[in-house]
């Protein structure tokens, strides 16, 4: 592929369309089956109107359970580790039995990330991996102007891109 090639795509060529989203309603122990059974780490929130009003992403759901875990005087805590793809790190963190237990049934809408960094269709992919970089995240929704998700560019596929023969 050439970079005269590459001056020529767009988000659409090549994000994910077959997205896994969340209502804002569910719970983050929905949210963490949900990304575990399709082995992502982000869902976007939609509403009912399908709407994408938030993105919920697994660093989320472990720091809340951070802020929020009792872990001082918690006698069965325990420190796990998880590599976040937004600061390329990993990143120890204090589970402790009780928490994981009491987070589950909070709304993703209290957790959710509501600033969305997004794309429309027709960005150059260019443009895309400026925004990713200047907002330090590894996936980017593709939007409308009435919010209407039709995919997601993860850096993967940019990976991806550049591994096709």
């Amino acid at each position: 592929m050439t970079s005269k090639d590459l001056d020529q795509l767009t988000a659409a060529d090549i994000m994910q369309r077959d997205v896994v989203a969340i209502g804002p309603h569910d719970t983050l122990q929905d949210a963490m089956a949900l990304m575990t059974e399709n082995h992502v780490t982000g869902l976007p929130v939609m509403d009912s109107h399908s709407r994408c009003v938030g993105l919920i992403s697994a660093t989320d759901i472990l720091n809340y359970e951070q802020e929020h875990a009792e872990y001082n005087s918690e006698v069965n805590s325990e420190m796990a580790r998880h590599f976040d793809p937004d600061t390329q790190r990993w990143e120890s963190v204090r589970v402790s039995s009780y928490a994981l237990e009491e987070f589950g049934n909070v709304p993703v809408e209290d957790v959710m990330a509501r600033e969305l960094i997004h794309v429309e269709r027709g960005t150059p992919l260019r443009e895309v991996a400026e925004a990713m970089v200047k907002h330090g995240v590894h996936r980017v929704l593709v939007l409308n102007d009435e919010r209407a998700l039709f995919g997601i560019v993860s850096a993967m596929d940019f990976v991806k891109l550049f591994a096709r023969p």
